[in-house]
């Protein structure tokens, strides 16, 4: 992999793990509410629950940690797409000769 992407990698890694963590809680919390009422959970319904509920909350957690994967992903891609068009750099190597007499 190329070294200016390893930044972009590891924000990826890091973003994705994020959502992971957020999404597992965000699930828990509406089994759990499930549990509560169940007749909502049979008919499909699919309730984020009232502005500062524990669930909303979640929700919104959950929802930011996803718009920062996208955006991780966007940016990896795009930095992906200006290596592939950078014209690549020619290594030389300068030496030095010392003369001593």
């Amino acid at each position: 992999m190329h070294p200016d992407l390893h930044k972009r990698m590891s924000f990826l890694a890091l973003a994705g793990a994020r959502y992971d963590q957020a999404d597992a809680e965000w699930r828990a919390a509406v089994r759990a509410a499930a549990k509560l009422v169940p007749d909502a959970h049979r008919r499909n319904v699919r309730s984020i629950g009232n502005p500062g509920s524990q669930i909303r909350i979640l929700y919104e957690q959950r929802d930011r940690t996803l718009q920062q994967l996208t955006v991780a992903r966007l940016k990896l891609e795009t930095a992906r797409g200006r290596l592939a068009r950078k014209p690549r750099a020619v290594k030389t190597e300068i030496r030095f000769l010392a003369f001593h007499g």
